[in-house]
């Protein structure tokens, strides 16, 4: 399995549009590693993650193939990373010869894109979406994938989800805009299988004690070691720190400083893994 990542950053972007912290001149002025878009990712370069406000800046940047994603899953309705506007490109008026995908989505991100429908007057878009209403801890298959769908820990957000991810006995765990894992997600977890690669929510960084809503480099460490202990992952896991914000205090280098020691890896935009 490939996962690719076209975005790493919350929902500011580094640097930050209006920003002047030391985070944010730094990125500026190295470039870079340091330059952060909307959180976005895709595995096998076909099962698309979210739908930033990003997306078409991130496939002409990386070149996604639209005629291969076979599905996009969406995690929450948060405009970074649910941008229902820009699925208007695909209405038939803008693009006569577009293309059908599937959207597998939450309760509150299918009611935002139910209201830009309406707003454009078109009920479905000229059937060019398609909309999967998934509910946590409800399993379903697309494309050949394994999906498990969980609670995330986002009270910012309505009835926020993160996912698991199987295709022929390889598991990706993708975990963003989530703290630490409520319980019922975590017995969720135990079912699932050893994961081969965790992508964490690494919003606050360098900071410590983000445990609510975001996580930070010391919680991501905690929610390793318990994975580690109770079976589902261990010593060929690929353990990823992902979704930074310039709040979080670290540019990507020092970031890397710390990752290393707790057997990380550092998101950036671009970056493949393979498992």
């Amino acid at each position: 399995m490939k996962l690719r990542y076209f975005g790493t950053a919350a929902y500011e972007g580094i640097p930050a549009l209006m920003c002047n912290c030391r985070v944010c001149r730094a990125a500026r002025a190295a470039g870079g590693r340091d330059l952060r878009s909307r959180s976005q990712a895709i595995v096998d370069g076909t099962l698309l993650l979210d739908f930033p406000p990003d997306t078409q800046w991130h496939a002409m940047r990386f070149s996604l193939d639209w005629n291969a994603v076979a599905a996009c899953l969406i995690t929450h309705e948060h405009s970074d990373h649910f941008y229902p506007e820009d699925m208007v490109m695909g209405r038939p008026d803008f693009c006569p010869e577009g293309i059908r995908t599937d959207y597998y989505l939450p309760a509150a991100a299918l009611r935002r894109l139910e209201r830009e429908m309406a707003d454009t007057g078109l009920a479905d878009f000229g059937g060019r979406v398609v909309c999967h209403l998934v509910q946590p801890f409800s399993e379903f298959e697309v494309a050949g994938y394994r999906i498990l769908p969980l609670a995330a820990d986002h009270p910012s957000a309505q009835g926020p989800l993160f996912y698991a991810i199987e295709r022929a006995g390889v598991r990706l765990l993708y975990a963003h805009d989530t703290g630490y894992f409520p319980e019922q997600t975590w017995e969720a977890l135990r079912t699932f299988g050893r994961f081969d690669a965790v992508s964490l929510d690494c919003t606050g960084g360098l900071q410590t004690g983000y445990r609510g809503n975001h996580m930070c480099l010391e919680t991501n460490r905690e929610v390793a070691d318990r994975m580690i202990a109770e079976g589902m992952a261990d010593g060929n896991t690929v353990f990823v720190a992902n979704h930074f914000s310039h709040n979080g205090g670290g540019t990507y280098a020092q970031l890397c400083e710390l990752a290393k020691t707790y057997g990380f890896m550092i998101a950036y935009d671009g970056m493949e893994i393979e498992f």
